[in-house]
């Protein structure tokens, strides 16, 4: 799998949340997606950001956001929320392809392949953080070939 290992600051969202169970996510968030456009929300928060919340781990369910960075001179729009996702060190996994599908494929491999397997890390705590690319700068948007995302997984040494 093509990640990389990298120490990132705490950072600060804007963003739009919603609790989901873990058995129905994978066709629930997508529609939380859609929407969240559908709504107007685009205008106050893109969504570069998706994030998972599960703090005490091994819940049923989790807090998901639709999140852009966070600016503190902005005013927060009616309904949304700010979250400070902590300073981790994150495997950062690539994912290239049409969303959702090369997205959820790697997401899976990652906890069913990737974790299991590893030797000298652990999962850290209870986030998981997709950065999506801007769609605009893709013919086809988030269905191109080429589309890219990623996946920060927090981890540390064993």
């Amino acid at each position: 799998m093509d990640y990389k290992i990298v120490e990132k600051d705490s950072f600060t969202v804007l963003a739009m949340s919603k609790k989901f169970s873990y058995e129905t996510c994978k066709q629930e968030i997508p529609l939380f997606w859609q929407e969240h456009f559908q709504k107007g929300n685009g205008k106050y928060v893109c969504g570069m950001f998706g994030v998972n919340i599960d703090e005490k781990m091994g819940r049923d369910s989790f807090e998901y956001l639709i999140a852009d960075p966070y600016n503190p001179a902005a005013e927060i729009p009616e309904g949304f929320i700010t979250r400070t996702i902590p300073a981790f060190t994150w495997a950062v996994f690539s994912c290239d392809g049409p969303m959702p599908v090369a997205f959820q494929n790697v997401h899976t491999r990652i906890f069913s392949e990737w974790l299991p397997a590893l030797r000298d890390y652990e999962f850290a705590a209870g986030y998981c953080v997709e950065m999506y690319d801007a769609p605009d700068k893709y013919p086809k948007g988030v269905q191109d070939e080429n589309y890219h995302s990623e996946i920060w997984i927090p981890i540390r040494k064993k």
